[in-house]
């Protein structure tokens, strides 16, 4: 919409009904935003969104698109001084918008917010979230945070020129973040900024994930370790016991959860070895097409 002060990219790569639970939540507590769905779904998803939305700025691909190369198309696309990012399995909450705008407004060129799970009928249903969002889960604190999800984050103008060069690349938030850390932008939460995640992954399915992911992680690392990735694919056995580790740490601090993941953790252990595996993989092989994978 033009005149917003806020631009909400959406990646999409699920399809319809995320999609659809993702704008109506949008069209519900953003009305005011200027809404950028990036899509390389199918045209029947493209479909319904200029019937049922057709205020939204709709960039369509037929062909394979990385979801990291769907942000950067839908920022190039966006008008508002500030931008968004979400995925199409992101539902935002009342106060998501303003939260993250009043950040904006108080300085922060980088603000961000929690990721709350609301696929919670299964374990599997758990266990994919504490491996993706851990880290990023509630509470977390207001102010400066060490990181912030790539998807449910947001930029002023200034911070998007910083990493212009990252987002042509198809990077993912892993390389964005630390670069507008080393050039001055801290990563400021907001903790009532939360989206909450509306995905229910098969087993099977989040054991490819995991897999595509983490070598599709490694191969964009492998430039800049030159020969040093073999002895990065030689020691990723040591990720299993580190990786859980941090989960688990991430979990038990926040004193909330406990049961659920205790629950969880042999699957959580499995997905740990599986991502294990896919970074040895892209260190040694490199990426591949994992990258156009990635859910």
């Amino acid at each position: 919409m033009s005149g917003s002060e806020l631009s909400v990219v959406v990646a999409s790569v699920n399809g319809q009904p995320y999609l659809g639970r993702c704008l109506e939540a949008l069209a519900e507590h953003c009305p005011g935003a200027e809404v950028v769905v990036a899509d390389w779904t199918d045209e029947a998803t493209r479909a319904q969104v200029r019937q049922r939305w057709p205020h939204v700025k709709l960039l369509s691909f037929d062909e394979p698109m990385a979801v990291p190369e769907l942000r950067a198309a839908g920022v190039y696309a966006s008008s508002a001084p500030v931008v968004a990012l979400i995925e199409d399995h992101c539902l935002v909450t009342p106060s998501w918008g303003e939260r993250l705008l009043a950040g904006h407004r108080a300085g922060h060129g980088v603000v961000g917010g929690p990721v709350r799970n609301v696929a919670v009928r299964r374990l599997r249903d758990w266990a994919a979230f504490f491996c993706e969002y851990s880290a990023v889960m509630e509470p977390m604190p207001a102010g400066p945070v060490p990181g912030l999800p790539g998807m449910n984050v947001s930029y002023g103008r200034a911070a998007l020129e910083e990493i212009d060069d990252l987002l042509r690349e198809g990077r993912w938030e892993n390389w964005l973040h630390p670069r507008l850390v080393e050039r001055g932008f801290a990563l400021h939460c907001e903790p009532q900024a939360v989206v909450e995640h509306d995905k229910d992954f098969d087993a099977r399915e989040f054991l490819s994930q995991r897999y595509h992911y983490s070598r599709s992680y490694a191969g964009m690392r492998n430039p800049e370790l030159g020969g040093k990735r073999v002895l990065y694919a030689l020691g990723t056995p040591l990720l299993v016991p580190l990786l859980y580790a941090r989960i688990a740490r991430n979990v038990f601090s926040r004193r909330r959860l406990r049961r659920e993941f205790l629950l969880a953790t042999p699957l959580v252990l499995l997905y740990v070895c599986v991502w294990a595996f896919g970074e040895a993989v892209g260190y040694l092989r490199g990426g591949g097409r994992s990258i156009l994978k990635v859910r």
